[in-house]
């Protein structure tokens, strides 16, 4: 799935991982609420896919894996269209407070969501 912003940017705009990670959490719902749509009401699928995210977003703050005397912490990272890794990484521990209503999407962004067809 793709998300395109259609909102005006100004031309020195430059996407924090702030931002990109809140717009993560935004497509992420989209994704997940189809799977839970067709078996609930739409109030009670969009609230498991928000209890799931918030889950997942937990994860990425406070989640570590230890091997070998190392500790290693997972983190939603971002990657420009050249592969390079967007700075602020292992700063972005508020995924959780970004995940909030990730179905509340302003309007005057001009957000759209598309699926790729299947090859």
């Amino acid at each position: 799935m793709k998300m395109r912003i259609g909102a005006e940017l100004p031309a020195d705009y430059v996407p924090s991982h702030e931002d990109l990670a809140e717009s993560t959490t935004a497509l992420m719902a989209q994704v997940l609420l189809p799977l839970f749509a067709e078996n609930m009401p739409e109030d009670i699928a969009k609230a498991n896919v928000e209890g799931i995210l918030t889950e997942l977003a937990y994860l990425f703050d406070e989640g570590e894996i230890e091997i070998g005397g190392k500790t290693y912490r997972p983190r939603l990272a971002f990657v420009d269209d050249t592969g390079a890794i967007l700075p602020g990484v292992a700063e972005l521990v508020t995924l959780h407070e970004l995940a909030e209503d990730p179905f509340e999407i302003a309007p005057e962004a001009k957000i759209t969501f598309a699926i790729d067809p299947v090859e």
